[in-house]
This record gives C-alpha cells, sequence and structure tokens, in this order.
C-alpha cells in the first residue's frame, strides 16, 4: 500500500501523465525547457570573409545553351593527351569551355576517323560533342574534311552546329581570301550575323600566336575578338572568345564558339602540340 501511494503521488506531480488533452504528441517531445541567450553567438563552420556570390543567382538552366546567357568571356583550354605526348599520332581532343577565373561551362569530346587523323592532321573532319555540368549533350559541332588554303576554293572549312535533338543553328564557313583569313558566321536562316578576319599572312605557321577580329555582319566594326597565346595563370596555351555586346542570344553565342573550335583545329593546335613535347622530352 506504501508503495502504490508514493506511485501515486509520484504521478500526481507529472503533468503530463494526468493533464490529458487529447493530443497525439508523445510526452517525452514535448518542449518545456526554451534556450536561452548566454552573449555572443557561436562561429560558423565555413568563413565568410571575402564572400563572392554567383552573379547568376538563382538562375536554373533549363537547356544546355542556357549557361551562356550572361557570359562575356569565355576560355577554351585543351586538355594534355598522353598519345600526343608520345607519339606523332594524334589522338580525338578534349577541351574544357570555361568562364575566366570562373566555373567550366562545358566539357567537348571530339569523335574522328583514326585514319583521316593520321592522314589529314588537324585538318580532319569530326564531330564535337559538347556537354554542361549537369552532364547532358548542350551542342553538337560538326566539321567537314576541308582544305584552309587559298589553293583550293571549292571545298573550305565550314562547321555546323546542331543542339538535341537535332535543331539546326547556324553555320560557320570559310570564304576564299588570299592571304587575310575571312570567315562567316551564319544564322538557321543563313543570314549572316558576324564575319571574323585574321591578320595577313602567306602561311598559317604566322597566324600560331595571333588575334582574329568579330566584326559586324557588314564589316564595318570589330564588335569582339578571339585570341590565342600563352596563358600565365593556366600555364599553357589558351584560346579567349569575348563576345560582342550585339550577342545576345544564346544561340549566336554558341556560333561563335564553334567559330573558336575551328579556328583551334585549322590555325592554333599545332603551337600546343609543339609546346608540350618540348617541355616533356
Amino acid at each position: 500500500m506504501e508503495t502504490m501511494k508514493k506511485t501515486d503521488a509520484n504521478a500526481f506531480d507529472n503533468p503530463t501523465a494526468t493533464n490529458d488533452d487529447g493530443s497525439n504528441v508523445r510526452p517525452d517531445l514535448v518542449i518545456s525547457v526554451q534556450p536561452q541567450n548566454h552573449g555572443t553567438r557561436a562561429e560558423l563552420p565555413v568563413t565568410t570573409v571575402d564572400w563572392h556570390s554567383n552573379p547568376r543567382g538563382q538562375f536554373i538552366p533549363t537547356h544546355g545553351l542556357d549557361f551562356l546567357i550572361g557570359v562575356s568571356r569565355l576560355l577554351i583550354q585543351q586538355t594534355i593527351e598522353l598519345d600526343d605526348l608520345t607519339s606523332k599520332i594524334e589522338s580525338e581532343n578534349r577541351y574544357i569551355v570555361r568562364v575566366p577565373h570562373g566555373e567550366a561551362l562545358y566539357i567537348a569530346s571530339e569523335v574522328s576517323c583514326k585514319t583521316e587523323r593520321c592522314l589529314c592532321g588537324t585538318g580532319r573532319s569530326f564531330v564535337m560533342h559538347l556537354h554542361d555540368n549537369t552532364r547532358q549533350e548542350a551542342m553538337v559541332l560538326k566539321r567537314r574534311l576541308a582544305a584552309a588554303s587559298c589553293c583550293f576554293p571549292c571545298r573550305l572549312q565550314e562547321m555546323k552546329v546542331i543542339t538535341p535533338p537535332g535543331d539546326y543553328v547556324g553555320r560557320v564557313h570559310q570564304r576564299w581570301s588570299w592571304m587575310v583569313p575571312f570567315y562567316l558566321v551564319r544564322d538557321v536562316n543563313d543570314d549572316v550575323l558576324f564575319v571574323v578576319e585574321g591578320p595577313a599572312a602567306m602561311q598559317r605557321s604566322a597566324l600560331l600566336l595571333s588575334e582574329f577580329k568579330i566584326m559586324s555582319g557588314d564589316s564595318l566594326r570589330e564588335v569582339g575578338k578571339i585570341s590565342h597565346g600563352w596563358d600565365r595563370d593556366l600555364n599553357s596555351f589558351a584560346t579567349t572568345l569575348t563576345f560582342p555586346e550585339t550577342a545576345v542570344q544564346p544561340k549566336h553565342k554558341a556560333l561563335l564558339l564553334a567559330t573558336t573550335f575551328l579556328l583551334e583545329y585549322t590555325y592554333f593546335e599545332r603551337a600546343k602540340t609543339n609546346c608540350w613535347r618540348c617541355n616533356c622530352l
């Protein structure tokens, strides 16, 4: 009897056991003690000194080309392949397309024939697949087998841009000229958007470290540029694409990116290959 009285007394002193309000909340989950403010707050585990937020904010791209929205410059860097350093047979190239001093937007991978890589070198035809950060294919660049010399005016360089699931965006093709490299950037309606003009040179080797001007469609004013040279931050050769202010649509930027890849193979690739071999051998 004394034990039962003690148990009843304990039960009477517990309000949660006597006051049943019909709630399904467990008594041990009821918060009875509120947190107290004891002065300064504990430091965060991540430092916020010199914090830089993403200028694109909470923008979520719905298509691979949407990554080009708001981008004014792109840096195209080729990855070093072991086959290029140890043999004279070129391998399929890989590129990283990034914002200067920023994140990588695309990973470009070449698909080409081994026979053309051995016989035609940088003039080979290929299909370039560009994948975005979500590992989805953003665009496809198709280059035909052609010559870049003025001695073959009937079949010069050309590259087409296609976006999944097979939408044609436009093309970039070379226009015949005697000394000055001349390329036309055309949209889906075959209208000239931009004209890419290089420096006057008799040999392609003179254009390894040079700058190509991006002119307006009427060739009257310079609106952007494509430059190739040594990047001290990356310790390698890189190609920089500066978009014109009038190139607002992502499709227009994709066409200029295709132009950069076409110039990369036609003029710039030999410089990087020779430099890597000299540094490693």
